[in-house]
């Protein structure tokens, strides 16, 4: 027999199939009223259908404003160098062997 793990193309068809799956009872679920008496009992429902993917949504935005609120709170502030950078003496540097090398 095969490897009893899930290779890649059987998860692959398997979140496939999954998502098909629920793609599907979300179409049924938002247009019951309009799918005729069999679908009736979902009527009531079909209000959620909207309310909870928006909330789902608006959740994830405030979930990641707190997680950055909660990582600005939480981390050290940066070690102040002793002394600051010299970049004007190494951008001097820098153009004085292009000179140089211009000129021979």
């Amino acid at each position: 027999m095969g490897d009893p793990k899930l290779n890649d193309k059987t998860l692959g068809y398997t979140i496939m199939a999954a998502t098909i799956l629920i793609m599907a009872g979300y179409f049924v679920w938002s247009f019951a009223p309009w799918l005729g008496a069999s679908f009736a009992w979902l009527t009531p429902y079909t209000e959620w259908a909207y309310r909870l993917p928006i909330l789902g949504v608006a959740y994830f935005m405030l979930l990641i404003i707190l997680w950055i609120g909660y990582t600005m709170a939480t981390t050290p502030p940066p070690i102040p160098l002793e002394s600051p950078l010299d970049l004007e003496q190494e951008d001097e540097t820098g153009k004085e062997g292009t000179e140089k090398k211009d000129e021979s």
